[in-house]
């Protein structure tokens, strides 16, 4: 028997980010709890279109339920599936808080039941190469890391994502994307520093977030993410004793699900050579630059892992404990914006 899976909200995240990746990794969507049924028939025809989220979570036919809600809801929502007795992966920041975290895993452990979240961008092709070079010890031992996540929205705009409320901002929205890639690569910092502010002058919200991440050894782990970033196009600067990597352009993956495109069509995934990033390499006492081929982005494997998870009973593709760690690392780099010094994790 496939997977069933119910979608909670079919705004961007749910009609974009989401519901395409599904087919590819063999899960089949049965409904999705929306006040717009007239879109989701139009892209779903054979979905069951559900009032409420309450009503999605009493359908036995539900294996999965994707919360694709805004962030304030991800903690009572989630907590609700469980007890209903169904499986839950939650849409980035995984809560808004650190307690709220805490009381979604509790509610996991004691149904017996799995929770991840969708961290997708462990999936970008950038990032799958990066990984791959660190693996290799292309860049020996990496002394600094730097994580660009930026985009120009020069005016604020009337959506939930700019509405002040908990767990909301560009922090938990972008940078919760590069504090979970950060801690996949290096682990739990020893301290952060940073600052959430809003440069916007209508801003509700903060909309540029810097963090430093302080490691034993010297590493440090810089990230940068902003609303308000009219050059957008430095993604990654990552310095080692026997390379480096530096790469432009975001992932293809989001533009191509924008247009239409899903893992099951040839090229999804598939960075021009245009947008290749630069491996630098030191041989001989030679610094030698060479364009790099990107792996291709498979953003769709999250859902390939998490449907092996249910059917096999293993564990998710992004722990709970890894999801806290985010918002952890988040919570504190803001503290730390607010006291002005270090916070000590």
């Amino acid at each position: 028997m496939a997977v069933k899976a119910g979608i909670v909200g079919y705004g961007l995240a749910g009609r974009v980010f989401h519901a395409p990746l599904l087919p590819a990794a063999g899960i089949v969507l049965h409904g999705v709890a929306s006040s717009k049924p007239e879109a989701v028939k139009a892209d779903h025809p054979e979905a069951v279109v559900y009032g409420t989220p309450e009503e999605m979570f009493a359908d036995a036919a539900i294996d999965l339920v994707i919360l694709a809600s805004p962030t304030p809801t991800h903690t009572p929502l989630a907590i609700k599936a469980l007890e209903a007795g169904k499986h839950v992966i939650v849409d980035k920041p995984f809560a808004a808080t650190v307690a709220d975290a805490d009381a979604m895993i509790e509610a996991a452990e004691k149904a017996g039941k799995i929770l991840t979240c969708f961290q997708n961008r462990r999936w970008d092709g950038d990032f799958l190469t990066l990984r791959k070079l660190m693996d290799e010890g292309a860049l020996g031992e990496v002394h600094s890391f730097q994580s660009h996540f930026e985009f120009f929205k020069g005016e604020t705009s009337d959506r939930w994502q700019e509405k002040a409320a908990p767990g909301v901002g560009v922090q938990f929205d972008l940078g919760a994307h590069q504090v979970d890639q950060a801690l996949v690569l290096f682990g739990r910092p020893a301290w952060v520093q940073g600052e959430a502010i809003i440069q916007r002058k209508q801003g509700e919200v903060a909309d540029r977030f810097a963090l430093t991440m302080g490691y034993e050894g010297g590493l440090r782990v810089q990230i940068y993410c902003s609303y308000v970033s009219p050059d957008f196009r430095t993604k990654y600067v990552v310095q080692g004793d026997q390379g480096a990597y530096r790469k432009y352009h975001m992932d293809i993956q989001e533009p191509q699900l924008r247009e239409g495109m899903t893992p099951l069509d040839a090229g999804f995934g598939v960075e021009p050579k245009e947008r290749f990033g630069t491996l630098t390499r030191v041989k001989n006492a030679k610094v030698i630059n060479e364009v790099y081929p990107t792996e291709p982005g498979t953003q769709h494997e999250i859902y390939v892992q998490l449907r092996k998870a249910i059917e096999d009973g293993g564990a998710p593709p992004v722990l709970p404990s890894e999801a806290r760690m985010t918002i952890e690392v988040i919570e504190a780099g803001v503290r730390s914006g607010e006291i002005g010094e270090r916070v000590v994790l």
